[in-house]
């Protein structure tokens, strides 16, 4: 067996820490309020527009239709989503936040500012756009690959 390359250990190891340091592997809700992140990315996402469709929540978040309608289902139920049928076209619903959902996003918003702000702090203040340029790239070349993975 051929020696891995470092920067691909490095690699790994850097996304290793990085998911264990949010707590992806236990599913804690570092800034995420009281929700799972699939929650907390379907409010977020629909807090961006007055109202947003399962289809739509789908493909911004990357995830099968049935996978949001789930969350979506759990949100409803807890008072933070409610369904409304779309004006234009009554066989589509529209997901919009309620009062409760609002001030959820608003502690999410909060708590994510937070959170991020500490973790800039701790990025020497000279290495900071550098950092975020390379989690951007880094970003984006994931993303291809997952999109290629699913298409295949």
């Amino acid at each position: 067996m051929t020696k891995e390359p470092q920067n691909i250990s490095r690699m790994r190891n850097a996304i290793k820490l990085f998911m264990r340091s949010l707590g992806v592997l236990e599913g804690k809700k570092t800034f995420c309020y009281n929700c799972t992140y699939a929650q907390c990315h379907v409010i977020w996402e629909t807090a961006q527009e007055s109202k947003i469709s399962v289809n739509e929540l789908a493909t911004r978040l990357n995830i099968s239709k049935s996978a949001v309608s789930r969350t979506v289902d759990d949100l409803v139920n807890k008072g933070y989503l409610e369904r409304k049928p779309n004006p234009k076209d009554r066989r589509y619903v529209d997901i919009e936040l309620t009062e409760k959902g609002q001030k959820t996003f608003q502690e999410i918003q909060l708590s994510s500012r937070q959170y991020f702000e500490t973790i800039l702090e701790n990025i020497p203040e000279n290495k900071r756009e550098t950092t975020l340029d390379g989690i951007q790239t880094f970003s984006t070349a994931l993303y291809q690959v997952f999109k290629k993975d699913t298409t295949e």
